[in-house]
This record gives C-alpha cells, structure tokens and sequence, in this order.
C-alpha cells in the first residue's frame, strides 16, 4: 500500500472509532450495527468469543446503556494497516456511565473504567468496519 494510502485507511480508521463512540452515546443503535462486520466477534480478555455478529453486539449494547448516560473516549490509537483491506488498532480508553436506575445484568449505579480497545477492521465494499473487538482494563471503579 502506497503512502498516501496507509494515511487515509489510518484516518477513515480513527473515524470509524469516533462515530463507533459517538452513536452507543448518543443511542443510535441502527445507525451503531453498521460500524461492525455483520460476523464481528466480540472476545473476552482471555480471547475467547464472547458475542458473535454486530448486530447482536449493537443489541447487547442497548440493553446496557438505553437507560443510562454514557461517555465513552478513545485516546492514543496505534493504528497498523496490515493489508489492503485488513488493520488492527489498540486505543487507550475512559468510560463514564451513569444509569438512571441500576445496570441491568451487572447492578451497578455508576462506574467509570479504564482501559484499552483491542480491534481489527476489515474494509468491507469501501468502507472500514470493526470486525474483532476485545476491551481490556486496567481499572473500574464503581458505585452500588
């Protein structure tokens, strides 16, 4: 891939990461599942899949965060573009939530955690889309 190239595919990436943020905040879950490949694999830190399809994982979010006040934030991606139409990306992450009443799987009132995005993204008729997705963290302070 020529220079040029590699800088686009990197900055229509970082894109892609910013609306992935923007609509789970601001509730756009139809808008939300065409960020990720119809076969996304969400994996568990210890790598195994967790949730299979994005719009499986688009529904999951919603159950989540519908009731809830989020902020989610992406810093410091490292962003390698590993093919024509294949790129990984770790990025630094905050996460603010605020539910109206409790989590509902998990019970939890607030929380605000700390961590990385594990990814992969696979150009898919044009355009990126998060094919892999894995979130580490390093903290998670919450409130019951």
């Amino acid at each position: 891939m020529d220079p040029i190239a590699r800088v686009e595919a990197v900055e229509e990436i970082r894109n892609l990461k910013a609306r992935y943020f923007r609509l789970m905040d601001t509730k756009q879950w139809d808008a939300l599942v065409e960020v990720f490949t119809p076969d996304l694999k969400v994996l568990a830190p210890t790598g195994e899949v967790w949730l299979e399809g994005g719009p499986a994982f688009a529904a999951s979010l919603r159950t989540s965060l519908e009731n809830a006040v989020s902020q989610h934030q992406g810093f410091t991606a490292e962003i390698e573009i590993t093919g024509a139409d294949a790129a990984t990306g770790v990025w630094a992450m905050q996460d603010v939530i605020a539910w109206e009443d409790r989590h509902p799987r998990e019970g939890w009132k607030s929380i605000v955690g700390r961590g990385h995005y594990h990814e992969t993204y696979r150009r898919i008729g044009g355009r990126w889309r998060i094919a892999t997705l894995m979130l580490t963290r390093l903290s998670l302070d919450v409130v019951r």
